[in-house]
């Protein structure tokens, strides 16, 4: 099928997109203690000096029945974490549930 032949969402005629089973968030990196200083400090530090820190949250793809995680993946600074979010909620769009994980499926889960 050609790109002149699909819909405006560009999905086949009849597919659903992946976002009817699958939906991304952001959630916060859960650190304790010590990792939490090293962590807070290795961020000040990249902010400050402009080379970039720690992620500072997760990027979870989880199924919309169960919540169960299906990718899981470090998001990166504040900036390429809401950019990764926009293009993974794009896609899901999009994209099958197949398409979906063909393209994204070797984050880790």
């Amino acid at each position: 099928m050609s790109a002149a032949e699909l819909p405006d969402d560009g999905l086949p005629d009849g597919a659903e997109p992946a976002s009817a089973h699958l939906r991304a968030e952001l959630r916060p990196r859960r650190l304790r203690g010590l990792g939490k200083l090293v962590h807070t400090v290795l961020l000040v530090a990249g902010e400050a000096t402009s080379l970039g820190g720690p992620s500072v949250a997760e990027l979870v793809v989880v199924r919309t029945d169960s919540a169960a995680p299906v990718i899981r993946t470090k998001a990166g600074s504040l900036v390429e974490a809401d950019g990764l979010l926009q293009q993974i909620r794009l896609d899901l769009e999009t994209m099958t549930v197949a398409e979906f994980l063909a393209e994204w499926g070797h984050l880790k889960p």
